[in-house]
């Protein structure tokens, strides 16, 4: 739908034992820049008729997650009109991050990389793409569903029948990613997961999320703070956060959620009194106005007399 706005919020949080945080976002043009005093960030989004929204979770320790997610999110603003107006772009994305995160692995010599999760909307279309296990949601009335695909070896193993999903949720090999930012080429062809054409109906929301809250939240718990935060993003993204804290998170957390709402045209308001259903209401309003104003105006007189 065409008529359909998008608004949203995101927070990154260092963690509650975490001395630097890997984690980024790409907010339709923001993304994060950290310092040794401030780890933490935050952002809003104003309605928009369309935009780009992405997670970045680093690894490599230190200064080098940091590196890996923060030239995803970078080039990404490089990218975003292009991957906008057509997806086949987000393959050239990924392929110049890919090669810029492996020439810097090259030269400290050193393993780096970074997940990429990534939400396009464009005129009430949704398209989905993902590399790891950074997550993508999609609440629709009282139906969550999750978006992206876990690129992990117990997600492997489960799609072959030898873990069951309650087994793939708990083994430890569910870090152990089999596709991310930052694969030598030579060494394995980096597909990205898409789900595409999504169409989006007013009052849907998402949720991007690093596994800091994936990995501790159950989709009910998202599902149920979604529906809790009255369809405020900001309230929803602070709400997830602090579940996850007092879950046992102690990774970096980072999660933008977004809704889609209404256009309201220049009418709307009028129209919801009826007014073609009752003349007089604009009349009544109109001299009411006016009425406020003179009255306003008189004060203002009196005041500056005195």
């Amino acid at each position: 739908m065409a008529d359909l706005l998008i608004k949203g919020a995101v927070s990154s949080y260092i963690g509650v034992s975490r001395k630097n945080n890997e984690d980024n976002y790409f907010l339709n043009g923001k993304y994060a820049q950290y310092d040794d005093d401030n780890q933490n960030s935050s952002a809003f989004q104003p309605l928009v008729q369309s935009g780009i929204f992405g997670i970045f979770d680093g690894m490599g320790g230190q200064s080098k997650g940091e590196f890996a997610s923060l030239c995803a999110a970078k080039t990404l603003s490089e990218y975003a009109e292009d991957v906008l107006n057509d997806p086949h772009y987000i393959e050239l994305y990924v392929n110049d991050v890919n090669h810029q995160i492996c020439h810097e692995m090259n030269r400290i010599h050193k393993q780096i990389g970074s997940t990429m999760a990534i939400l396009c909307i464009h005129n009430g279309i949704a398209n989905a793409y993902n590399l790891g296990d950074s997550c993508i949601y999609h609440l629709s009335g009282n139906t969550l569903t999750k978006l992206s695909h876990d690129h992990t070896v117990a997600e492997q193993l489960y799609q072959n029948g030898l873990l069951t999903r309650t087994e793939s949720r708990k083994d430890i090999r569910r870090h152990q990613l089999t596709r991310h930012l930052g694969i030598p080429t030579d060494k394995a062809h980096l597909k990205v997961h898409r789900n595409s054409s999504l169409k989006i109906a007013n009052g849907d929301m998402f949720l991007l999320c690093t596994d800091g809250i994936s990995d501790i939240l159950s989709e009910n718990d998202i599902q149920l703070i979604m529906q809790q935060s009255d369809g405020k993003c900001r309230k929803a993204v602070e709400m997830m956060i602090q579940k996850a804290v007092e879950k046992g998170s102690s990774d970096n957390i980072t999660a933008i959620v977004l809704k889609a709402v209404k256009k309201m045209n220049k009418n709307h308001f009028f129209s919801t009194l009826n007014i073609d259903k009752h003349p007089h209401t604009y009349s009544f309003i109109l001299g009411t106005v006016l009425t406020a104003i003179f009255f306003i105006i008189v004060i203002i007189i009196i005041l500056a007399l005195f």
